[in-house]
């Protein structure tokens, strides 16, 4: 099995001719809004199995940035490589 929840998920993550997305670094899934730009609509269940998707940890990793390691944001050049992945809250990293 994959990381997420059903074969079809992981099959549209994976297809960059897709609308879904995966942002790992945040643990969140969304839909692209096709206007341009790089915002994406959050999704917080699975579209085709139904499977309640993990809560997004964006807030959290914000925190890390600004509180913790005290930086000036997501561009700062201290941004450590493992907070540019799932690697800061995966258990298998």
């Amino acid at each position: 099995m994959n990381e997420h929840c059903c074969n079809e998920l992981y099959e549209h993550v994976n297809n960059t001719d897709d609308a879904i997305r995966y942002i790992d670094k945040f643990r969140e899934y969304g839909i692209e809004i096709t206007d341009g730009g790089t915002a994406i609509q959050i999704i917080n269940y699975c579209p085709w199995c139904g499977s309640k998707l993990p809560s997004s940890l964006r807030d959290k990793w914000f925190d890390i940035i600004f509180d913790d390691l005290d930086l000036d944001g997501p561009d700062d050049p201290g941004v450590p490589d493992k907070m540019k992945t799932d690697e800061w809250w995966n258990k298998k990293n």
